[in-house]
């Protein structure tokens, strides 16, 4: 039976509560655990009910309260899209945390600088003007409602671009060469700008890439232009005369001639200082970049049985492939026994993160897709190519330039292709 209250338990209970206010931390624990053990169910559930509130803090709520307001803006800011819509859902308090804190437009801003198609979507989108930022003290930045529609602009945007690889839908521009002599695109290389070409009539054509006229002609090869590559100082280009040809990339005036190989150089790259060429005459060269008038060769790399095709390094080793069959896997500085594994090169390849875009004959063939798509255009055959997550760019024997836009497709094609793969749900307060 339940017992009555002691009619001193008031007084009782102030001597106990005092006595327990002078016992340490732990010593109080011990005692309250006693005291629990000694207790009927109904009397736990009760204490539970009691507990179970006070170990339930809103911490997101209660920091801003003691002006703490940039911790819960960056407990939050781990959030991903999904999360920070339901996060938004939960009470008038966390919405103005992540409002305040301008969470959405920090989500987008770590996107962009994580994510290769976030950041190159900033800039064709011209919605990268708005981030990383630091505004004057007479304007700001749009307010997070802003930043909380553009999200979902964003993601249909991606979604349609990667329909658009997955069914081939494409805007095509062609740059007509109009070589005099012998046709045909050897080469070539590309950013937002312009694109460089190297072609069979022994010129590099610089062409700007927004209107495609040709900006400039290089002349010095007297033989084909079958590799070339550029930074923002230099363009080289190696050629079947030979030679390795350097020039400055802003007059197009050449600098520099590097006579080593004995027959035409088919591919050649170059980085930190370091480049490496390879040649039909079987040889692969290392040569030392002090600047562009001062190129020393440091080393001879020979073993293939035939032309080799393609050549690539980086801090760890060169590899090359050849026309007998093999690719050679070299370390980059020490003298020692090339590895070398069988593998057929067919004419030249490309690959990224997700997509491997290789070409032979008269098609690009972009694999790693649920199906191979490929891509006829060229009536001759297709000598290089480059690519991004946005466009193809090829050229050939056909002595056309082809860029293959998958971004900027017309509208009727675009509007068919609307199947987002993924699916985000905003709801406004």
């Amino acid at each position: 039976p339940k017992r009555k209250s002691s009619p001193n338990y008031e007084k009782e209970r102030e001597a106990c509560v005092k006595h327990f206010d002078l016992w340490s931390e732990s010593d109080q624990v011990d005692f309250v655990e006693h005291l629990i053990s000694r207790m009927c169910h109904f009397q736990h559930g009760h204490i539970n009910s009691y507990l179970k509130p006070m170990l339930q803090r809103d911490f997101i709520t209660a920091l801003p309260a003691r002006g703490l307001d940039h911790l819960a803006e960056n407990i939050l800011s781990y959030l991903d899209a999904r999360s920070l819509c339901a996060a938004e859902l939960v009470c008038k308090e966390w919405y103005r945390v992540i409002s305040d804190g301008m969470l959405w437009k920090k989500l987008i801003e770590r996107m962009v600088r994580t994510d290769s198609l976030w950041r190159g979507l900033s800039e064709r989108r011209g919605w990268g003007m708005y981030l990383f930022r630091n505004w004057p003290s007479g304007g700001g930045p749009p307010p997070n409602s802003f930043y909380r529609g553009l999200y979902p602009k964003i993601i249909e945007d991606i979604d349609m671009i990667e329909s658009n690889w997955r069914c081939g839908r494409h805007d095509l521009k062609k740059i007509q060469c109009r070589s005099e002599s012998s046709k045909g695109v050897y080469c070539l290389q590309y950013d937002d700008q312009k694109i460089v070409s190297g072609l069979r009539d022994n010129t590099i054509k610089i062409w700007d890439k927004q209107t495609l006229e040709c900006k400039k002609v290089l002349t010095g090869h007297t033989g084909s232009v079958l590799c070339l590559q550029y930074d923002d100082k230099v363009i080289i280009t190696g050629s079947s005369d030979s030679t390795v040809r350097v020039w400055d990339v802003c007059s197009g005036e050449m600098v520099n001639t590097l006579i080593h190989h004995c027959e035409a150089v088919l591919h050649l790259r170059f980085t930190n200082g370091l480049m490496v060429t390879c040649s039909k005459d079987r040889s692969i060269a290392v040569w030392d970049l002090a600047s562009p008038t001062d190129i020393s060769l440091r080393r001879v790399l020979v073993g293939h049985r035939a032309a080799v095709n393609v050549v690539d390094f980086d801090d760890k080793y060169i590899v090359s492939a050849s026309g007998d069959r093999t690719i050679k896997v070299c370390p980059c500085v020490r003298r020692s026994p090339c590895l070398y594994d069988r593998f057929h090169i067919r004419r030249c390849i490309n690959f990224g993160n997700i997509r491997v875009v290789c070409a032979s004959s008269v098609s690009c063939q972009c694999n790693s897709l649920p199906q191979p798509l490929s891509l006829q255009e060229h009536s001759g055959r297709v000598f290089r190519l480059q690519f991004d997550e946005f466009q193809i760019v090829s050229s050939s024997h056909d002595d056309t330039i082809l860029i293959w836009d998958f971004l900027n497709v017309q509208p009727a094609l675009a509007e068919a292709a609307r199947s987002p793969t993924r699916t985000y749900t905003y709801v406004s307060k």
